[in-house]
């Protein structure tokens, strides 16, 4: 509840891309004159929702004091307010809110105070993670703490890819190269290598066991960013044949066994608890 306004934020960031979604489908995929391309806002704002989500539940265990945590939320509430507005409002009136070659040169400054918001959103999001590689943490040892860290890692690479594509007017690179997975990817992380800890945690597996677990699907999830990351800086699609694709493809199917496991196990730990309910003691109500 401290956080509302991050939950809130993301919330609207889902609805406003579904909106964006549903307005192409009601236009058959057809983009609005003469740069307006509905699937980038809708993307974007997804995006950012789920972003916001996933912050508004790390953020408790950041260590953040309370008038620091205040300050952060404040910050982060007002440059994604501005980034929900020049992405949907610019794509609806037919620019690129970015890269346009044919908006007014305010369209073009707007886009430029795009570029240095998420410069800004980059630097308040390494500020958190630092945070979570401290040393002396009381939770120092705890498994879902590796997990954020892995996922922070992988974050900020893609930060890195979301820099890349300021730098270089968009998405595309080479003959083939596409850097939005990449930025994608990267920031799943944040989700993806977290929630096997929790799921074991939740099962009440052995904490050394949980950390070996964690450890091996952040290792697969970093190796299947910086493999995206090879074949992109290539110019080849993330579709192209390659030992890059075939690495990635590997470690992706390990983090998928890894869910799969931790999920097994947490539902074990369920029914156990379903078909054997702890007795209540004598004379209790």
């Amino acid at each position: 509840m401290e956080n509302w306004p991050l939950a809130v934020g993301g919330v609207v960031g889902i609805t406003l891309g579904l909106i964006c979604f549903a307005v192409l489908v009601a236009r058959h995929g057809v983009p609005i004159p003469p740069e307006g391309d509905l699937t980038k806002s809708g993307s974007f704002d997804v995006a950012v929702g789920i972003y916001l989500l996933t912050l508004t539940l790390l953020l408790p265990s950041a260590g953040f004091s309370d008038r620091g945590r205040k300050r952060w939320v404040r910050w982060n509430i007002a440059l994604f307010t501005y980034g929900y507005t020049i992405e949907t409002v610019q794509i609806f009136r037919g620019l690129d809110p970015r890269f346009s070659k044919v908006g007014s040169p305010t369209d073009r400054i707007l886009g430029l105070v795009f570029f240095v918001t998420a410069l800004s959103i980059m630097t308040l999001f390494i500020i958190m993670a630092v945070k979570f590689f401290r040393r002396g943490r009381p939770d120092a040892e705890s498994p879902v703490l590796l997990a954020i860290r892995y996922g922070c890692v992988t974050a900020i690479g893609a930060f890195a890819a979301g820099i890349w594509m300021s730098l270089i007017g968009g998405r595309h690179t080479g003959e083939a190269g596409n850097i939005l997975p990449l930025h994608a990817l990267g920031f799943h992380g944040l989700q993806a290598v977290p929630v096997v800890a929790l799921l074991l945690t939740w099962a009440r597996a052995n904490a050394d066991e949980t950390r070996k677990w964690v450890h091996i699907t952040g290792i697969a999830w970093v190796i299947a960013c910086a493999a995206v990351a090879q074949q992109t800086i290539a110019g080849r699609s993330i579709f192209d044949v390659s030992p890059a694709l075939l690495v990635s493809g590997f470690v992706l199917v390990v983090w998928t066994a890894m869910v799969v496991f931790a999920f097994w196990r947490w539902a074990q730990g369920v029914r156990g608890v379903v078909t054997n309910p702890v007795p209540r003691e004598a004379g209790g109500s």
